[in-house]
Formats: C-alpha cells, structure tokens, sequence
C-alpha cells in the first residue's frame, strides 16, 4: 500500500470545497449538501378517512408551519396522504399515510363453497345480488350429484337431492358486487365479476369469482373519496389532488 499516497489523498478529502470555473460555468470540486433550515415531521400511519378529517379540524400540530395550508394526495384508491404546502426550503411536511386495509377475498381462485359462502358474506357489502349469489350457492352440496351446463356466460347446476329432487338455477354472468376494497367512509365501488363452479375431484364443486371490469371500480373509488373529504372539509384550506 502506498501510505504517501493515502495520506495525500486524506488530506485532500479534508481541505473545503473549491470553486472552478469551466466554459462559463462554476463547479465544485466536491459533493455538498444543502443543510435544511426547517426539520420535517414524519407520518403518522392510519387506515381511515376520518383520521384526516380529525387531524385537520382539530387544529391538531397548529405550530406546524401555520402560514401553509393542507395538501391532501390521493394517491390511488386505497391510499391517501396528508401533506403541508411547500415550506421555506422548498420541501413537504409529511403529516398522515392513511392506507385502506386489503379486500381479503382471492379473486381468480377456486375455494370449496363452504369457504367461498364465508368470504362472500363477510367481504362483500350485502344486497340483492349477493343474497341472490349465496342462495344459489346454498342450493349445491359438495356431495350431491352435480349437473353443469355451461355455455361460456352462464352455468347452470343441477344438485340432485336423493331421487326425485333437484334444484336448477341459472347463474347470471357479469354479476355486479361490491367487495370491501376502498375506505370503508365511502360506498363501495360496484363492479362486475365472472361467476364460475367447476367440479373438484377432492373436495367437491367449487367456486370463483373474476373481476371482469378493467379495474374501472378504482376511478370510481378514486372519485368517490375527493368528494368525501371536499364534503368533510368544505370550510377548511385543503388543497385535495386526486
């Protein structure tokens, strides 16, 4: 190792930055960093709307750059963040991550229909449509004999109930539903969803549902919470960016 060098080299490590001027312009000979003139605050982590209406009307960390007003990001339908304007150094204080908790329902995937009944009541808001889905689920026994017609829209399923019982329904696809999957302040966005049944050899008929909707439901969501939080926050100085 050459220990003239490295000495040299610590040396010129430590000596301050040096101007130069190139072509007309100026250059430093080392990296700097601007040193902030205003600390930033780091955010607190919620799951729901309301966290940032409470924030906001409570006067909640008012000495927090008071002369700046709120800026709300939408940042996509289950996220949303709460921010200051820009400050002195032209950088954000970061005030609320609020992220909504995940729709748990395994869409694209086969489950049995005892699990898929459970999922379809406990995730998705309950209307016609859904008492419609689980009626028609409650009439198939995984250890029926099953019937399936199947046209590529709609399915229909034959559960024979001893000898001369059977139950027939037709199964309307796209079936409109509306899973949890936003901010549980807003109306759940409706979206369509392909219905299918296909027979197990180890547990029987099961069930899946597929979104068939291009994910157009997030718009809807995205728009729903800016006139939600514009609602909530009329009299306030919010600046809301979806």
């Amino acid at each position: 190792m050459d220990m003239t060098r490295d000495f040299i080299e610590k040396l010129q490590e430590m000596d301050a930055p040096h101007e130069i001027d190139y072509s007309g312009r100026k250059f430093v000979d080392k990296e700097m960093s601007i040193l902030p003139q205003e600390a930033l605050a780091q955010p607190l982590k919620t799951s729901t709307l309301t966290s940032i209406v409470d924030y906001i009307t409570s006067s909640t960390d008012s000495a927090a750059l008071p002369a700046n007003k709120f800026v709300i990001h939408i940042a996509e339908y289950g996220t949303v963040d709460l921010y200051r304007e820009l400050n002195s150094d032209k950088r954000r204080d970061y005030l609320i991550h609020a992220c909504a908790e995940k729709c748990g329902f395994r869409f694209g995937e086969f489950m049995p229909l005892e699990d898929f009944n459970i999922n379809v009541q406990s995730l998705f808001k309950q209307d016609d449509n859904t008492a419609a889905l689980l009626q028609f689920i409650g009439s198939v026994k995984s250890d029926s004999g099953v019937q399936q017609e199947d046209n590529g829209v709609t399915q229909k399923i034959t559960a024979n109930r001893g000898i001369s019982l059977g139950i027939s329904k037709e199964v309307p696809n796209p079936i409109m539903l509306k899973p949890y999957r936003a901010f549980t302040e807003i109306d759940q966005p409706q979206s369509a969803f392909v219905f299918r049944l296909q027979k197990d050899d180890r547990v029987g008929v099961t069930a899946a549902l597929f979104e068939a909707d291009g994910a157009a439901w997030k718009h809807e969501a995205i728009e729903s919470i800016k006139n939600y939080l514009t609602k909530e926050l009329d009299d306030q100085s919010v600046i809301i960016l979806a």
